[in-house]
């Protein structure tokens, strides 16, 4: 997630936190081989889905519930 400028949290090591300069940002939790995506903006989220999905195989399932 480095790569992404991703930040692993100190209280959890499953949990990883990008900052943007305008106040933005976006959290991913990572469980096993299941990931949440949390932000503000759907086009940020989009990006890094699309980003990780060049080095994952993975499988959108919407949003959460």
């Amino acid at each position: 997630m480095t790569k992404h400028e991703f930040h692993k949290t100190q209280s959890n090591h499953c949990v990883f936190v990008k900052q943007y300069n305008e106040g933005d940002f976006l959290i991913l939790l990572v469980y096993v081989d299941n990931m949440l995506v949390v932000g503000q903006d759907a086009n940020k989220i989009g990006s890094l889905k699309k980003a990780l999905s060049t080095s994952f195989a993975m499988k959108d399932l919407g949003l959460a519930k």
